[in-house]
């Protein structure tokens, strides 16, 4: 049985990013060193340039545990995936099973493994964005609707308030026969509206072919599993009150508005943020430090 589980994060676009819009990268690494995982003593992280690496520190005892990992590495992708909604800004996962390493020697850090190899060649070779999971973490998922995707992987629904959603109504909209309140059914809607109205604009007009195609099968994963309610939101320009009649719509805007605001200035202050904004003053401090 593997002791290992490793969550393996790829962020989409990072060459480009680093090119022509620095201020995004300042962003994602302040993203990712306010997700949920680093609360969490179970876990280590690992970020190097455009990859993420989470996995567990102490090998599982039993099928429970191997349960509780699976559990929270899927989320801690839900997380990120939540904190990107209305950046701009996608990743590509996989969670897989295996055997991995990581230690300190006294000058450099290393860190390798069957399961980082696995995850590394998996994830080059998915044509889409969003989370997949192995087949043997499958074995240990509770909690997440999941589609097959190939003979080892299966992609992972991040969005559980359009499945609750879904549930809810039956998968039949618009929902006017009756009014429901969403905070309560589904808190996150709003967001997860968005994602879908941002990858349905990606998969129209983005000006690549071949990224064209990732957000084209990401939403196939979607429209699959939510027909009706894709299909009501694709006729009414993704307004979420077409899904049907909620007193609190204008509260959950108002939220989803807050926070994506909030996360695209988390950045600003940070070192990179500053040695972006003020190249020249950097770059005669590091100048004069070079020079002694």
């Amino acid at each position: 049985m593997t002791d290992r589980f490793l969550l393996y994060i790829d962020i989409l676009g990072f060459t480009d990013m680093v090119r022509k819009e620095p201020r995004k990268v300042a962003r994602i690494y302040s993203i990712l060193d306010t997700l949920n995982v680093h609360q969490h003593n179970s876990f280590k992280t690992i970020v190097f340039s455009d990859t993420v690496l989470v996995y567990n520190i102490e090998p599982p005892s039993n099928d429970a545990e191997r349960e509780y990992l699976v559990w929270y590495l899927t989320e801690f992708a839900e997380d990120l995936h939540h904190r990107l909604t209305g950046q701009d800004i996608y990743f590509r996962a996989v969670l897989v099973a295996g055997d991995f390493s990581h230690y300190d020697l006294k000058h450099v850090e290393c860190f390798y493994g069957s399961a980082l190899i696995s995850a590394y060649l998996a994830e080059k070779d998915i044509p889409s964005l969003g989370l997949f999971m192995d087949h043997e973490c499958v074995k240990y998922n509770q909690f997440f609707r999941l589609a097959p995707f190939n003979a080892d992987y299966s992609f992972v629904y991040l969005n559980r308030s359009l499945e609750q959603l879904n549930q809810h109504t039956g998968g039949r909209f618009p929902a006017d026969d009756y009014q429901m309140h969403m905070g309560d059914i589904a808190p996150y809607v709003t967001w997860q509206v968005r994602f879908l109205q941002d990858i349905h604009s990606q998969m129209r007009n983005h000006p690549v072919p071949h990224v064209r195609t990732k957000f084209l099968a990401a939403w196939d994963f979607y429209k699959q599993r939510y027909p009706e309610m894709l299909g009501v939101l694709e006729e009414n320009e993704f307004s979420v009150r077409s899904l049907g009649r909620a007193p609190d719509w204008d509260d959950l805007d108002k939220y989803m508005k807050r926070d994506i605001s909030y996360f695209k200035r988390i950045g600003s202050g940070t070192k990179l943020s500053k040695a972006i904004t003020s190249p020249n003053k950097f770059k005669h401090k590091f100048s004069k430090s070079f020079k002694g």
